[in-house]
C-alpha cells in the first residue's frame, strides 16, 4: 500500500502530500528507495473533497508502479547503460563486443552521460553525432568515419532499447536520430597474380609463417579461425579443418579462447592438396620443436600455430606480419616496375589478414561458385550477407559473363 505523507508550509496548513510506493529490496537485502510522486492540493477544497482525490491518485500511482509505468526519474544515462552493458555480458554476449561496448561508451558518456534517462532526446544525440564528425581517430589521425559515429548511434540504440522494453522511457530516442549515412566501402581484395607472388615470397620466409598465410588465403577463415585452430581439428584423410574455435586478445583477459562469432561461423573448410601436403610437413617441424625445447614447452592446448615456447600466438602478431609482408612485396613490385611501361606497372597493395578473406570470395565469385557455398565458406549467417559485402565483386563477374556471352553469340 502507497505511504502518504502531508507537507506544510510555514503556518502549518497543508500545501502538498508525498506519496511513496516501495520498491522492495535488492539482492543484499537492502531497501531500495522508493517510487514517490507529490502532489499539490488545490486552493479552497474542503477537506473531505481532499481526501477522496487524494485517495484516488495514490491508488492510480501505486497501480502504475506495479504496473512498470512509472520510471526513476532521477537515473542518468551512463548509469543505466552501466547496468545494460552488465545484463548483456551475463546474459552471454561475446567478451570483444562487451569490451568495444565499453570503449565506445567512453566517448558516448563524455557527451550525454550526465543527462537523465528520461530526459535524453534526439536533439542531443545528433549534437554528439555532429560532435563527433570533429573528433580526431586516434589511431589515422584523422577524423573519425561515418561507420565508427555508427556504431556509437547502434549502442545508445541498444541502450535505449532496453529502456524502451522496461518502460523507463516513452520511446527510443536514437530511433529519431539522425547519424550520419554509412558510406558503403567496397571490400578491397588481392588478384589471382598478387596471391602467387606472395606465395613466392613466403616460400622463403619461416614454414610456420609460409603455412599460416597459405592457410588465410586457401580458406577465407578469419584470423582468429586460423589461430585458433588445433591439430585435432585438421582432418588429413578428408583434407579439411573443422572451425569452432576463436582465438582473441583484450587487455582485460590477454590471449584467450571464445567460441566463432555465430553458430554459422562454426563450420568444415575443405582445403587444397597442397596445403594439406604443407600441414603434413608443418606438423613433423611442429613436433621436432616440441621435443627439441623439452620442459620449456608451455603449450598445453595443441594449436597449430604457436611461440617458440608452445605458447598461443597473440592476434596482432599476424597483423604486424602481414604489414611487414606487405612491404617486401611492395619493394619488389617497386623495382619491377622501373623495367615496365607505366601502363603495365602494377600496383603496390595493404595487406591484412582479412583482406586474405575478401580475396578467397572474390576468387570463388569470379569462378562462378554459387554464392550458397561461398557464404557457408566464410561462415555468414546468411547469403544476403555474402551479396552485400561481394555486391561490387559480383556485378564485375556478371559483366564478365555477359562479355563472354557477347563474343559467343555476336
Amino acid at each position: 500500500m502507497a505511504n502518504i505523507e502531508a507537507r506544510k508550509n510555514k503556518d502549518g496548513k497543508i500545501v502538498s502530500y508525498r506519496i511513496k510506493v516501495y520498491k522492495g529490496r535488492d539482492e543484499h537485502g537492502k531497501r531500495l528507495k522508493p517510487y514517490t510522486k507529490t502532489w499539490k492540493v488545490p486552493e479552497n477544497w474542503s477537506d473531505t473533497k481532499v481526501q477522496k482525490e487524494l485517495n484516488r491518485i495514490a491508488t492510480l500511482f501505486e497501480e502504475e508502479c506495479k504496473g512498470g509505468l512509472v520510471v526513476d526519474n532521477r537515473q542518468t544515462f551512463s548509469q543505466y547503460a552501466e547496468y545494460v552493458i552488465n545484463l548483456k555480458e551475463k546474459n552471454g554476449i561475446k567478451h570483444q563486443t562487451i569490451t568495444l561496448y565499453k570503449k565506445l561508451l567512453e566517448r558516448i558518456n563524455l557527451a550525454i552521460g550526465h543527462i537523465k534517462l528520461t530526459d535524453l532526446r534526439p536533439q542531443h544525440l545528433n549534437q554528439f553525432y555532429e560532435q563527433l564528425r570533429n573528433d580526431t581517430n586516434l589511431v589515422t589521425g584523422g577524423t573519425l568515419s561515418a561507420k565508427t559515429i555508427r556504431e556509437h548511434h547502434a549502442l545508445i540504440s541498444t541502450i535505449l532499447k532496453q529502456a524502451e522494453k522496461e518502460m523507463l522511457v516513452a520511446y527510443n530516442a536514437a530511433s529519431k536520430a539522425s547519424p550520419p549515412k554509412n558510406k558503403k566501402k567496397a571490400a578491397q581484395y588481392l588478384e589471382i597474380d598478387e596471391i602467387k607472388t606472395i606465395f613466392e615470397i613466403i616460400e622463403n620466409e619461416p614454414l610456420k609463417w609460409e603455412v599460416l598465410i597459405k592457410l588465410l588465403a586457401s580458406t577465407g577463415a578469419r584470423r582468429g579461425e586460423i589461430l585458433g585452430l588445433k591439430w585435432d581439428k585438421v582432418n588429413f584423410k578428408t583434407s579439411t579443418i573443422y572451425i569452432n574455435n576463436n582465438l582473441l586478445y583484450t587487455q582485460e583477459r590477454g590471449i584467450y579462447e571464445e567460441s566463432p562469432k555465430t553458430e554459422s561461423s562454426i563450420r568444415y573448410i575443405t582445403l587444397p592438396k597442397e596445403i594439406i601436403k604443407l600441414l603434413k610437413e608443418y606438423k613433423k617441424y611442429y613436433v621436432a620443436q616440441k621435443l627439441a625445447i623439452g620442459s620449456k614447452w608451455t603449450g598445453k592446448d595443441n594449436f597449430i600455430f604457436t611461440q617458440e615456447n608452445g605458447f598461443p600466438m597473440h592476434p596482432d602478431s599476424v597483423t604486424n606480419y602481414c604489414r611487414k609482408l606487405q612491404d617486401k612485396y611492395n619493394d619488389l613490385i617497386k623495382k619491377e616496375n622501373k623495367k615496365l611501361p607505366e601502363l603495365k606497372q602494377k600496383r603496390e597493395i595493404k595487406l591484412s589478414p582479412h583482406i586474405f578473406r575478401h580475396s578467397q570470395a572474390s576468387i570463388l565469385i569470379f569462378m562462378k561458385v554459387d554464392p550458397v557455398t561461398v557464404s557457408k565458406r566464410l561462415g555468414h549467417s546468411q547469403v544476403s550477407t555474402t551479396s552485400d559485402i561481394y555486391s561490387h565483386i559480383m556485378k564485375k563477374a556478371d559483366e564478365g559473363a555477359a562479355e563472354t556471352l557477347s563474343q559467343v553469340l555476336g
